[in-house]
This record gives C-alpha cells, sequence and structure tokens, in this order.
C-alpha cells in the first residue's frame, strides 16, 4: 500500500470528526426537538421534529421525512415554554413499565439527551411536552 492510499482513511476521520464538531456548536439555542411514536398492538410508527428554524417535519410508517410548514404563534410560544421547563438532564433516560406489553414507546430528543417512555409515569414538563407535540403531529397529518 502506498503512502496516499495510508492517509485516505486517516483523512476522512479526520474531516468526518470536524464536520460533527461543527454542527454541535451552532450557538442557536434551541437546536430542535423531535419525537419518534412506536408500538402498541397495530405496530404504529410515525414522529415528528421541529428544527431550530420551526420547521415541522413529519415522518411516517415507512420512515418517509416530509416537510408541512412551520409552528402557528401559539404553538411557538407553548413550544419555548415547555423547552424550557423541562430538564432533560435530570430525566431517566428510560422510564418504561417492565410488565407493560402492547403500549405505545415515545422517543423524545432534545439539547443532545433522549428520553424513551411508555407514559405509564408521570414526567412533568416532559410529558407535557411530548402532548404538545403529538398535537402538533396530530394537525398536521
Amino acid at each position: 500500500m502506498n503512502a496516499p492510499t495510508k492517509l485516505l482513511p486517516a483523512l476522512l476521520t479526520g474531516v468526518l470528526l470536524l464536520v460533527g464538531c461543527g454542527s454541535a456548536e451552532s450557538g442557536e439555542g434551541n437546536e430542535g426537538v423531535s419525537l419518534s411514536v412506536s408500538g402498541g398492538f397495530a405496530g404504529v410508527r410515525h414522529g415528528v421534529e421541529i428544527t431550530s428554524g420551526d420547521e415541522v417535519f413529519l415522518t411516517g410508517r415507512e420512515g418517509d421525512r416530509r416537510q408541512v410548514g412551520g409552528l402557528t404563534p401559539q404553538e411557538k410560544t407553548k413550544l419555548d415554554a415547555l423547552l424550557e421547563a423541562v430538564e432533560m438532564t435530570a430525566l431517566p433516560a428510560r422510564s418504561i413499565a417492565e410488565d407493560a406489553r402492547d403500549r405505545f414507546a415515545y422517543r423524545l430528543r432534545h439539547d443532545g439527551h433522549t428520553l424513551v417512555t411508555d407514559g405509564t409515569k408521570d414526567l412533568g414538563s416532559a410529558s407535557d411536552l411530548i402532548a404538545h407535540l403529538e398535537s402538533i403531529m396530530a394537525a398536521r397529518r
């Protein structure tokens, strides 16, 4: 193997690391929030993502992602208040009842943290945030 060929993997790794680090330092404050819902008897799978620019994307059963507009002023006001209130670092990463069957799993992602819950335990503002994201999703289906 010649020298340029040996350097190519190291160069690609360096570029990927730089790209990953750059995206984490956006400086915009709210980098967005997403909710994926899956499970249940029928095998439901759908989700919603709201970007830092307040654009709304829906994800369907097949994983298709489509933009469906932006937040209304009322949705944005409530979302901002809930995001301010929720403390993702203080929540368990997983809140699933061990004996639960055929329940939905809610995967909430925000601020570099992920919470997976089945909704059986009240998680305060995180539960309110999940409910609000579901209402945003339902209004656009």
